[in-house]
C-alpha cells in the first residue's frame, strides 16, 4: 500500500489522503482535521465533504484528470518505468507540478505551492530566452536545460505557463526553484497542422465577450516571426504584490468522470458527459439560473462558430472558500470546423443530434430542460437567447476581416439553421457556403 498527501495551496494541513492498495485500487479520504475545519470546503463536486473514503472509480478519476496530456507525462512513465494505470504512482513522481491549486506529496514530503511575491520569487525571461522556448515549444523540442514547465495545464498543445512581471512594459517570468510560486499566463503554440489555430482561437474568443459571454483574456500574438496564443489565468488573484492559486476542477472532475470520458460519445448511459450531468453541475453553482442562461448562451455560440470540441476538461468550477462553485469564465473556444481534420460530430448530444445539421426545435428545448431550464419557459428562454445572440452575431459579422471570411460562411449557414428552426424571422445576409458528405461545413 501506498500513502500520498493531497495539499492546496491555502491550506495550513494536508485535506486528505490518495492511497493505493496492493491490488491497485485507488481510494480519497478526507483528514479528521480538515473535516472539522469550520472554513473546509470540498476538493469536487464528486467528492463532497464526509468521513467515509471514497472508492476507486471516482478517486481514479479525480485524480487521473490531474495529469498532463503531452510529452512530459511520457517522460516521467518512461523514467520511473511506470505504467499509465498507475495514478498513484505517477502522482508520487510529478505531483507537485500538477495542475491547479492541488499537490500530491510524499508523506514526508512538505507542501511546495504557496503564493508567489512578485519582487523575490520569478527569474525574468528576455526577449531572447522567450523566443528560444517559444520555437522549441514549436519545434516539439525540449526546454531549455530540461526546464519543466513550473504550472502544467491539461491538453494536447504544446504550452508553458509564464508569469507576468511588474513594469513599465509587459515582461514575463519563471519561478524560482523551489519557490512554489504561481503562474499567471499560458502561453500555447498551434498544432502545426492548423497553422492559424491561436488567431481563429484569439478571434473567437473576442467574439465570445462581444456576445455578452464571460471569456478570459486571449491574445494571438508574435515574436520573431512565431505565432503564438497568450492566455489569462482565470484561476489566479492577483494584487499590487503577490499572486495566489485559486482551486478549480473542470467539468470531468466534478461528474466524476475520466478524462477518456470528456466527450459523450465515449462513455455510455449512467456514465458519460452529457446534457444531464452539466445540468447537475450548473445546480449546484452559486448561481444556478444564471450559470444556466449562459450555458445556452455559450451553446449556442459554439454551434455558429463551429466549435464542436468544447468537451468536458473545456468547462470549468472555480472553488473559493465559504461559497458554493462558480462558474469559471468560458476558454477554449476554437472554430474547429473552419479546418480540415475534425469531427463534425458535438461534444455531447443537443437533444438527440449528435451533428449540428441534424438539429431540431425539440432537440433545443429537450437541451434547455435538461440542463435544468423549466420546461414551461425553455421555449422563451431559447427564442429570447438566439435572437439576441444571432442579432448581435450579424452585426459583428459585417466586419470580419478577409482572413475571418470563412468562419462568417460557416456563421452565416449556422444562423440561417437556426433562425429557420426556432421561427425567429430574422432578416440575415446572405452568405456563399455548402455542406460536406457528414455533415462538416465546407468553406469556399
Amino acid at each position: 500500500m501506498r500513502t500520498l498527501n493531497v495539499w492546496l495551496e491555502a491550506s495550513a494541513i494536508p485535506i486528505g489522503q490518495l492511497v493505493v492498495d496492493d491490488g491497485g485500487a485507488t481510494a480519497f479520504v478526507y483528514a479528521p482535521e480538515w473535516l472539522a475545519d469550520p472554513a473546509a470546503h470540498a476538493l469536487s463536486l464528486s467528492l463532497p465533504l464526509r468521513e467515509q473514503p471514497f472508492g476507486d472509480a471516482v478517486t481514479r478519476a479525480w485524480f487521473d484528470n490531474l495529469l498532463q496530456e503531452n510529452d512530459q507525462l511520457d517522460r516521467t512513465m518512461a523514467e520511473h518505468g511506470i505504467d499509465r494505470g498507475d495514478v498513484v504512482g505517477i502522482l508520487e513522481h510529478i505531483g507537485k507540478d500538477c495542475a491547479g491549486a492541488v499537490s500530491v506529496l510524499p508523506l514526508d514530503h512538505p507542501p511546495l505551492k504557496r503564493p508567489g511575491e512578485l519582487a523575490r520569487d520569478y527569474d525574468l525571461l528576455d526577449e531572447q530566452e522567450l523566443i528560444d522556448i517559444i520555437r522549441r515549444l514549436t519545434e516539439n523540442r525540449a526546454l531549455p536545460d530540461q526546464m519543466r514547465d513550473p504550472s502544467p495545464v491539461a491538453g494536447f498543445r504544446r504550452k508553458i505557463s509564464l508569469t507576468a512581471l511588474p513594469g513599465p512594459s509587459t515582461r514575463f517570468g519563471l519561478p524560482k526553484v523551489g519557490t512554489g510560486a504561481p503562474t499567471t499566463h499560458i502561453l500555447k503554440v498551434p498544432d502545426p497542422r492548423h497553422r492559424h489555430e491561436q488567431r481563429d482561437e484569439a478571434f473567437a474568443t473576442l467574439l465570445a465577450a462581444q456576445c455578452g459571454l464571460p471569456v478570459g483574456t486571449c491574445l494571438d500574438s508574435a515574436l520573431d516571426g512565431i505565432p503564438f496564443l497568450l492566455i489569462q489565468r482565470f484561476d489566479r488573484l492577483v494584487d499590487a504584490t503577490s499572486v495566489y492559486r485559486i482551486h478549480q476542477e473542470d467539468f470531468a472532475q466534478a461528474a466524476g468522470l475520466p478524462a477518456r470520458l470528456k466527450y459523450e460519445r465515449s462513455g455510455r448511459p449512467g456514465r458519460r458527459f452529457d446534457a444531464g450531468v452539466i445540468g447537475r453541475i450548473l445546480a449546484a453553482t452559486d448561481q444556478p439560473a444564471l450559470a444556466r442562461q449562459l450555458f445556452l448562451r455559450l451553446t449556442l455560440f459554439n454551434l455558429m462558430v463551429g466549435n464542436t470540441d468544447n468537451h468536458a476538461k473545456n468547462h470549468a468550477l472555480l472553488h473559493i472558500p465559504g461559497m458554493a462553485p462558480r462558474l469559471t469564465p468560458f476558454y477554449d473556444i476554437v472554430p474547429v470546423q473552419v479546418v480540415d481534420g475534425y469531427t463534425p460530430e458535438l461534444a455531447f448530444q443537443i437533444g438527440a443530434a449528435t451533428i449540428a445539421e441534424h438539429l431540431t426545435r425539440a432537440d433545443l428545448v429537450e437541451f434547455c430542460e435538461a440542463i435544468g431550464i423549466p420546461r414551461s419557459g425553455a421555449e422563451t428562454v431559447l427564442h429570447q437567447t438566439a435572437t439576441e445572440l444571432l442579432e448581435r452575431l450579424e452585426v459583428l459579422s459585417a466586419g470580419f476581416p478577409a482572413e475571418h471570411s470563412g468562419l462568417d460562411r460557416l456563421l452565416g449557414q449556422q444562423a440561417a439553421q437556426l433562425n429557420e428552426l426556432l421561427t425567429l424571422g430574422l432578416d440575415l445576409r446572405q452568405r456563399d457556403a455548402h455542406v460536406t458528405r457528414g455533415g462538416a461545413w465546407l468553406i469556399s
